[in-house]
């Protein structure tokens, strides 16, 4: 049975399990260091323990005075209602939509971000097995107002990876990590040298308002 990913202690004990598998966090502190990704020592228990242990003694000298008061912080911080962007999808989830790419053995994925910001990822997958890859051909990638959205509400633009955005170079983002951050509604327009331009719009989680009973509505179409 998949964990869930309600909190964020939920999503970090997922990333800690997968990326250290040889080790048990024993606090929430060392869910939120491991969960992080802050470790980039050796792969052994013995680097993991020496790691939580110096950074639990800076912690206590920096700002928190007492063990204690790091792991109340720890657990305040991990208790967070998660709402994220980036966090790839597992089987099943909802709201995944994978589109082949015509004349390639690859697809585009959306699948959901951060619902408060509006925010939808995109990576690329191979068609055959679904598995994530980075950037498998050269394209550029164009986002801009939907047919939905207000004119003049945004201009079309480029978007690069949410990796490079963060100054990762490309040869150092980890293999079937990229991914791109888009906004419900938005029209995006994928060029590839020598294929025809593939355009879709970036599906839209709709937020319906309560009725207010002292209004009246007037139903009009959509389009004219």
């Amino acid at each position: 049975m998949r964990s869930s990913r309600e909190t964020l202690r939920d999503v970090y004990l997922e990333f800690a399990a997968k990326h250290y598998p040889y080790y048990t966090p024993k606090n929430d502190h060392e869910i939120f260091l491991l969960g992080g990704g802050s470790y980039k020592g050796p792969n052994s228990v013995e680097g993991i323990t020496q790691h939580v242990k110096e950074r639990m003694k800076n912690a206590i000298s920096a700002w928190a005075g007492t063990r204690e008061a790091v792991l109340r912080n720890a657990s305040k911080t991990l208790d967070t209602k998660a709402d994220f962007t980036g966090l790839k999808p597992r089987p099943g989830d909802p709201g995944v939509f994978i589109r082949s790419l015509p004349d390639s053995d690859y697809s585009i994925r959306l699948f959901p971000g951060s619902k408060a910001a509006s925010e939808y990822c995109l990576d690329f997958v191979l068609s055959a097995t679904g598995e994530p890859v980075n950037s498998p051909f050269k394209f550029n990638l164009l986002a801009g107002a939907g047919p939905t959205t207000p004119v003049g509400f945004v201009p079309t633009v480029g978007v690069q990876a949410l990796e490079r955005s963060f100054g990762i170079a490309q040869k150092d983002i980890l293999p079937g990590a990229e991914k791109f951050v888009l906004r419900d509604g938005q029209l995006c327009t994928l060029q590839r040298p020598g294929h025809k331009d593939v355009q879709f719009t970036v599906p839209m989680r709709r937020r319906p308002e309560p009725p207010n009973p002292n209004v009246v509505v007037l139903e009009l179409p959509q389009y004219a």
